[in-house]
């Protein structure tokens, strides 16, 4: 910082310290006591028991006592946050109302993307509450139980169903076709850009430190994804963002838990029931960066996804790393697949019980296992082996891990040495619990021995590996939803084909490998690459060949899922019947035969 910055950044210091209480500022992270003419807490930087954390409106400083931690509200912003005083300074300037004084330095082009996304955000708002445009958008929105004032609190907006609406708009602004790709708004054309967002409901993605990074656009209009975000950007990185964390915060911390949910919706809704600690991850797995965002604010998080625990690998993945910082992992669990959205506009109560009711997330895996499996069936033994030693061998803590081999021995009724030995085999031999499945050229036909979620995992990447080779000049978009795909990273980079493939469908150009990867992070590029060089049957160059043989993978991936779906529902069938409940049984038969038509459809 030049001389210059700083004697303009005291100047901001003293007018936002003018403008902002100490105690107002704390008290929304903390229970303040009055003692006196000063205010107490237990101290946020340090375990205590007896509160030692002194807050003084008068000099609008607060010190701790028990561990020496002093200072004004640029300090504890900076310490309570973790940012560096040029984010605290812009934080409370915003706070505050204060417009700080610019150094006459060109701005950061990152500022640049900033302000695109801000300009974006006012015009997606203004057609979904002004515009004839938007009527159809604001309508479906009432319909889900959004209030007026939470559209405005969440900046809800929509894009209009047009390929240079937003592109238009921005350029006559100021902004350059470069800054508007750049950002994610728009996708590279021949004549500079069009809009990335077309007919879908908006949603601003605002970080925790109330940056706007990017957004989230939901269909609204019968086309496929249902979803899109922005794209990794300079400012906006999927893994590293939870949704609604900037009004939730407080509350994560006065609660000292976090309730994460899958999608927009269901956070919205919740916030807006008076569900102030939910926060959304936008996708089920769990990534490094989301924990580590997490672990700012709480040890306690209660997980309410719609998900396969057992298959699911990222997510695995994600709590196996929650555990080993030290993370306390629970699951919601709602009954008949509803989700929170759902729940909260049939009953608040139903989602605030289940909230109550979350169970530990070892506590599910048995749940889970009890509902799947037959312990009588060597087979079943086998798979509750393979799918839950590994996971108990992941317990970091001892006693924890101890609890559990005895509950799964209880279970099973079997002998705790034999379990405990397994536990410790694969803990000395450093056995990842998450393997990877071979490739698909590797892989025999003969082979009977592959597991259904194997094979299943062998059409997603076949599947991936079609797409990536389309015939020449052969103009195709696909239009399945990404759901098909079970593996997280396959519906990232199926997304983001669909996408590209609608872009080159409206250039009226060739697919291109290497334009399509030149913006995928690398951890999908490793996996295009390997999958775009697998050896394809010569055939396919025929597009009718080619198009036969995606659907026919399709078809194989939709009649998995549903076959899954059937033998799932016929082992919670079997436990309801032993259980009397045949109330129950009733409304899982109905499921099963819906299920049995649509697998015979196919």
């Amino acid at each position: 910082m030049g001389l210059w910055d700083y004697c303009k950044a005291m100047e901001d210091t003293e007018l936002i310290k003018e403008k902002i209480n100490i105690v107002d500022l704390i008290s929304e992270y903390l229970t303040l006591k009055k003692t006196g003419i000063n205010f107490k807490a237990r101290c946020p930087f340090h375990d205590e028991k007896t509160p030692s954390f002194i807050v003084s409106p008068e000099r609008q400083i607060f010190k701790c006592f028990g561990c020496g931690k002093s200072g004004d509200v640029f300090t504890f912003l900076i310490e309570k946050e973790g940012l560096d005083f040029k984010e605290a300074l812009e934080m409370l300037a915003k706070r505050a109302g204060v417009t700080l004084k610019k150094s006459p330095a060109k701005s950061d082009f990152k500022d640049r993307l900033f302000a695109v996304n801000l300009k974006a955000q006012e015009f997606f708002h203004y057609i979904l509450i002004n515009h004839e445009s938007g009527k159809r958008a604001l309508e479906y929105l009432k319909d889900r139980g959004v209030s007026a004032g939470t559209i405005e609190q969440f900046g809800i907006g929509y894009a209009p169903h047009s390929w240079e609406s937003l592109t238009r708009f921005l350029l006559k602004r100021g902004f350059t076709a470069a800054e508007i790709t750049m950002s994610g708004l728009g996708v590279v054309a021949r004549s500079g850009c069009y809009d990335r967002f077309r007919g879908r409901i908006i949603f601003p993605l605002i970080d925790g430190k109330e940056r706007l990074r990017g957004f989230s656009g939901r269909v609204l209009y019968r086309a496929e994804p249902k979803y899109i975000n922005t794209p990794q950007t300079p400012i906006f990185d999927k893994g590293q963002f939870l949704f609604g964390l900037h009004l939730a915060k407080g509350e994560i911390r006065a609660k000292r838990e976090a309730v994460l949910v899958e999608g927009e919706m269901d956070m919205i809704l919740s916030f807006q029931a008076g569900f102030k600690n939910v926060i959304a991850s936008k996708g089920t797995a769990l990534t490094e960066g989301q924990i580590d965002l997490l672990k700012k604010y709480t040890e306690n998080i209660s997980l309410a996804f719609d998900m396969d625990l057992a298959g699911d690998f990222a997510l695995r993945r994600g709590i196996e790393m929650s555990d080993k910082i030290g993370l306390n992992i629970k699951v919601i669990q709602l009954e008949g697949g509803k989700d929170a959205a759902e729940a909260i506009k049939e009953d608040p109560a139903i989602w605030s019980k289940a909230v109550s009711a979350a169970v530990p997330i070892y506590d599910y895996y048995l749940t889970y296992i009890a509902k799947k499996y037959d312990i009588n069936s060597p087979s079943d033994l086998k798979r509750i082996q393979e799918e839950l030693i590994p996971v108990w061998a992941k317990i970091t803590d001892n006693l924890v891990r101890e609890h559990y081999i005895q509950r799964l021995a209880a279970y099973l009724k079997t002998d705790e040495g034999i379990l405990r030995a397994l536990v410790e085999k694969i803990r000395k031999s450093g056995y990842k619990s998450y393997p990877t499945i071979k490739t698909l050229s590797s892989a025999s036909d003969r082979d009977n021995i592959l597991s259904s979620r194997s094979r299943r995992e062998l059409l997603e990447e076949y599947l991936i590996a079609l797409l990536l080779r389309p015939p020449k000049n052969y103009n195709f978009v696909p239009g399945f939803p990404e759901t098909l795909f079970l593996k997280e990273s396959w519906r990232q980079l199926y997304v983001a084909l669909v996408l590209y493939l609608d872009s080159i469908s409206f250039k009226s150009t060739a697919f291109n490998i290497n334009e399509f990867v030149s913006n995928l992070p690398k951890e999908l590029l490793v996996e295009v690459d390997r999958l775009y060089l697998m050896e394809l049957d010569a055939r396919f160059v025929d597009e009718r060949v080619w198009q036969k043989e995606l659907d026919g993978v399709v078809s194989e991936l939709k009649k998995t899922l549903i076959k899954a779906s059937l033998e799932k529902l016929s082992l919670e069938i079997r436990n309801a019947q032993e259980f009397g409940n045949m109330g129950i049984v009733e409304s899982l038969n109905k499921r099963f035969r819906d299920l049995s038509v649509k697998l015979k459809n196919l």
